[in-house]
């Protein structure tokens, strides 16, 4: 068969592109083996700049917000108590209902013991308080719930002091949620009663993990 020129032209294409594909299989700047540079770059990074969790003592400070009757409440306020910090928004419908009920099951499981805990639900979602709606969200959960709420500029503050991440999320996942979803967040802070935080854990901790945990800081 005889080739036109354009055929030749084709071929040729294809030939070069052939060894390009073949050297760069073969270079070890395109591999991912223990050999390459930037893997050894990475490797060496990630054993040098193990990610450390923060210190509790560097979470907290002052504060100012008023919980779901209308009462100031400042870090002052529960002075003498050992206080269960947990940052959410009524609306939610994963993380702080579970984390909600796990405490409460938690300071149930406990006694006596957790008449010396205030559990406190500060409420992150930057929206006017509604008060009357958070005391309906709580009324759900351990009896001596507070529920804070305030300005934005207050809700700022105490979300840097805690170093709180918290995020809108594009869409809603579920049909049951309603107003904006929120990614934040989802551990429970313990201060003593000087107000230093003395320790954090996972919303979805067990409640007997939980109420363990908080009776070794007692």
């Amino acid at each position: 068969m005889r080739l036109t020129s354009k055929s030749n032209c084709f071929l040729v294409a294809v030939c070069i592109a052939a060894s390009i594909l073949v050297l760069a299989a073969r270079s070890p700047a395109m591999g991912h083996g223990s050999r390459h540079p930037i893997v050894k770059e990475e490797q060496k990074f990630i054993r040098t700049h193990t990610i450390q969790p923060n210190d509790p003592q560097t979470l907290g400070g002052p504060y100012e917000m008023a919980d779901h009757t209308g009462r100031v409440v400042t870090d002052k306020t529960f002075r003498g108590s050992w206080v269960l910090y947990f940052f959410g928004y009524t609306s939610c419908r994963e993380a702080c209902p579970l984390g909600l009920e796990h405490i409460t099951r938690a300071l149930e499981a406990m006694g006596a013991d957790a008449d010396r805990i205030q559990p406190v639900f500060v409420d992150i979602g930057m929206e006017a308080p509604d008060r009357k709606g958070i005391a309906q969200f709580l009324s759900n959960f351990h009896p001596r719930l507070i529920g804070l709420a305030g300005t934005r500029a207050q809700t700022f503050e105490i979300v840097r002091l805690y170093k709180i991440r918290r995020e809108y999320m594009a869409t809603n996942y579920s049909k049951k949620e309603f107003g904006p979803r929120i990614d934040h967040t989802s551990y429970f802070f313990l201060a003593d009663p000087e107000g230093n935080t003395r320790g954090y854990f996972h919303h979805a901790l067990p409640p007997e993990q939980m109420a363990a945990f908080i009776r070794k800081h007692l």
